[in-house]
């Protein structure tokens, strides 16, 4: 019985795994996109979780949800934070602050 509490748990965290970096693709691809369309430089190169949480799909069942922070700047000296949030695999929004997209 341990052999199978063991493998499922193996099993969860690896699925955890695979989708929190599919999630974070989705994230980057979105962040990385939104500073290029409003020409902004995208610092860092990273996207940091600022929120984990469990959110309900629209169809009914659980999905995580995140919030990624990012860097960027409009003039290369200043530094402002964006965040873009993720429900599952699906880009839900983002927030420049200053910027809207």
């Amino acid at each position: 019985m341990a052999d199978y509490i063991i493998f499922f748990l193996i099993v969860a965290v690896i699925w955890y795994w695979w989708n929190s970096v599919s999630a974070y693709e989705v994230a980057y691809r979105e962040a990385k996109s939104a500073c290029r369309r409003l020409e902004l430089q995208f610092l860092d190169d990273t996207l940091d979780v600022v929120k984990l949480r469990l959110c309900r799909h629209p169809k009914g069942y659980m999905q995580f949800c995140r919030t990624y922070e990012f860097e960027f700047s409009s003039d290369g000296d200043s530094r402002y934070k964006g965040y873009v949030n993720i429900a599952g695999k699906t880009f839900k929004k983002m927030d420049l602050g200053v910027w809207k997209s």
